[in-house]
């Protein structure tokens, strides 16, 4: 399981899987310790937030495969006056997931 996670990305780390009659659930969580700013340039390791964020994958066997990303939100200050933040982005798909703050 770890191997087909690091295929998607490589700072994702596999958790753990759970499998219900429909649904095979992949629980995952992003390895990157720090961000670059696409503003400043400059990288970040200060976490704003946590979330968990679902997207769906083709079935395996007939079952759904969803897979359940924990995140974080970073942070960085330009300039002691404005905060920016920052998305921690995978390569593998849209920005435009399903995203629930916990």
């Amino acid at each position: 399981m770890e191997e087909l996670i690091k295929i998607l990305d490589d700072s994702l780390k596999y958790l753990r899987h759970e499998i219900d009659e429909h649904v095979i659930y992949i629980y995952v969580t992003s390895e990157r310790d720090k961000v670059k700013c696409p503003f400043c340039g400059k990288e970040t390791s200060k976490v704003h937030s946590r979330y968990k964020r679902t997207f769906q994958d083709l079935q395996i066997q007939g079952k759904k495969v969803i897979i359940v990303l924990f995140n974080r939100k970073m942070f960085v200050v330009i300039q002691n006056v404005s905060i920016q933040h920052l998305q921690n982005i995978l390569i593998f798909c849209s920005i435009k997931l399903r995203k629930q703050i916990d």
